[in-house]
């Protein structure tokens, strides 16, 4: 899978994890809702670099986890302070820390 499929795929994953539509992720990094769209459709060849980070910010998540994994909601049951801090202004740093420490070798007992 290459990167504009991956962007693709995740755009589209996290918007509706987050429950936003193409105009409010639009709105929020300045651009229409067509471009939101043909970017979640893997229309446009080289999104530039600036508006992939605005992107991936205004979901949550880090640019290089948001290029670099294809990415799959999956539910769990959290405390609600959990679940605020990962939709608060740092939620992109604790995302990242949780896939970090997923993949923390682990030891044999």
């Amino acid at each position: 899978m290459g990167l504009i499929e991956i962007i693709a795929a995740n755009l589209k994953t996290l918007r509706e994890l987050r429950g936003v539509g193409q105009h409010d992720v639009a709105e929020r990094i300045g651009v229409s809702r067509r471009t939101i769209a043909r970017l979640e459709g893997g229309k446009i060849g080289d999104p530039g670099y600036g508006q992939v980070r605005g992107i991936a910010r205004s979901l949550g998540v880090s640019t290089e986890l948001f290029t670099k994994e294809l990415l799959v909601g999956e539910t769990i049951a959290v405390p609600a302070w959990v679940r605020d801090e990962l939709h608060g202004p740092r939620s992109a740093e604790l995302v990242d820390a949780l896939v970090a420490a997923a993949r923390w070798p682990r030891r044999s007992k």
